[in-house]
């Protein structure tokens, strides 16, 4: 597992519930969403950028999201999924998502996230300063 998603800022660690799963027997697409979303406030938390949302007044926002299913996860599973900043333009945030299935020993799903740095006040972006970029992006100046 490690090998797969070395390359990943964080990985977490998350079983399959039995519930996670559809009528067709497989995990249903919408959690492999949720699955990211984890991550992605992990990845918040590395950074000591995550506030609790009703005491954020400038932080991330979800604009966009993907995900490319690979292969269908079954209960019982542990998956391990990674998170990593792939970019940052302007205001956007550009995260890489994967995860990894124990049980097939692969990766079965990949995914990217946009996030927009946004002022929740004035409703509004808010472009990501050169100093935050560079602690995003692992930087040392």
């Amino acid at each position: 597992m490690t090998e797969k998603l070395k390359e990943y800022t964080v990985v977490e660690k998350i079983p399959v519930r039995w519930g996670d799963m559809d009528a067709r027997g497989h995990v249903n697409n919408t959690i492999y969403y949720r699955y990211f979303e984890s991550t992605r406030i992990a990845l918040f938390r590395f950074f000591d950028i995550y506030e609790e949302p009703t005491a954020a007044t400038i932080g991330p926002i979800l604009s966009y999201q993907d995900c490319y299913y690979k292969a269908p996860l079954t209960y019982p599973d542990t998956v391990y999924v990674g998170a990593k900043i792939s970019n940052i333009e302007g205001s956007k945030i550009k995260i890489k998502h994967s995860i990894f299935s124990e049980k097939l020993n692969r990766i079965v799903a990949e995914g990217e996230a946009h996030i927009i740095w946004y002022n929740y006040k004035n409703k509004q972006k808010v472009k990501i300063s050169e100093n935050q970029k560079d602690k995003l992006l692992g930087i040392k100046k």
